[in-house]
């Protein structure tokens, strides 16, 4: 009788200490590279995005593939939510206005498309509140930018209906977990959200031109956490040692990631088998 009560206190504990995580796959007008990278180009920029990272983040570098100097005004640019304008730049005098923004605003280390897409770490720190309000892009150089969460909430409730599919557990080839999947179109997506740029290839703006990058949530996956992923051993180092990043952060390692797409680690009380 002991035994089976420690048995059952066990199984309480460990599915108590369960968690899960949504997956947001995005689409596009826009094209994807061989590495799965969104990248919108025309004569003058090449812009290339990244979205891998809790909440989402949206961060592009813009390429100057011009000859001269190419000119950004974030006064005139936005990032656009759901139709909700977010502005890039605020008046240095009317920066704690940025709390308007509520959990939209990221200021966190500066990441690099292509280079920091994982859970945690960056390449350099930078000011993301009193930026700005003109950049300048030297001829055949990137600028990259990082300051908008894409989905700044707890979790996105799914329909309790919602299908899945029982597939081998990442983490553990001898269990199994399930994979609750929901399909959206452009027009009935969660969410569509814009990257609206202000050029010019001169200072005083005589010349300007717009880029326009539309995107929209169009599948949403729900899972065990540890399907989702897992750490690696550091085979460098002797000992039983976990890979982490430049700032001591454990890494972790998902078949899931892409960077057209990004994930939120929920709470229990937010999963579809805790709300069934």
């Amino acid at each position: 009788m002991k035994n089976i009560l420690r048995l059952t206190i066990i199984s309480l504990l460990l599915f108590g200490c369960k968690s899960y995580v949504q997956v947001f796959n995005t689409n596009s007008s826009i094209k994807t590279d061989e590495e799965g990278f969104y990248i919108s180009e025309n004569d003058s920029v090449k812009i290339t995005y990244s979205f891998w990272k809790a909440k989402g983040l949206m961060t592009f570098s813009i390429f100057n593939k011009l000859n001269k100097p190419l000119y950004i005004d974030w006064k005139k640019s936005a990032y656009i939510d759901n139709s909700v304008k977010l502005n890039y730049w605020i008046d240095e005098e009317k920066s704690k206005g940025i709390s308007s923004y509520g959990s939209y605003f990221y200021d966190g280390p500066l990441l690099k498309a292509g280079y920091a897409v994982n859970a945690t770490g960056g390449a350099s720190v930078s000011s993301t509140v009193k930026v700005e309000r003109i950049t300048f892009i030297p001829p055949s150089s990137n600028y990259y930018r990082s300051q908008f969460y894409i989905l700044p909430i707890s979790f996105f409730k799914l329909d309790t209906k919602t299908d899945f599919e029982e597939v081998t557990r990442n983490d553990n080839s001898k269990k199994t977990a399930k994979v609750y999947k929901a399909d959206f179109t452009k027009e009935n997506s969660p969410l569509v959200f814009r990257n609206f740029l202000t050029f010019s290839t001169t200072e005083d703006f005589e010349t300007e031109f717009y880029v326009d990058n539309e995107f929209y949530i169009e599948e949403i996956l729900e899972m065990d956490e540890r399907h989702f992923g897992q750490h690696r051993k550091d085979e460098t180092k002797k000992g039983d040692y976990d890979i982490r990043d430049e700032n001591g952060e454990l890494i972790l390692f998902s078949d899931y990631e892409k960077p057209s797409s990004f994930y939120l680690q929920i709470p229990k009380e937010g999963s579809l088998e805790h709300r069934k």
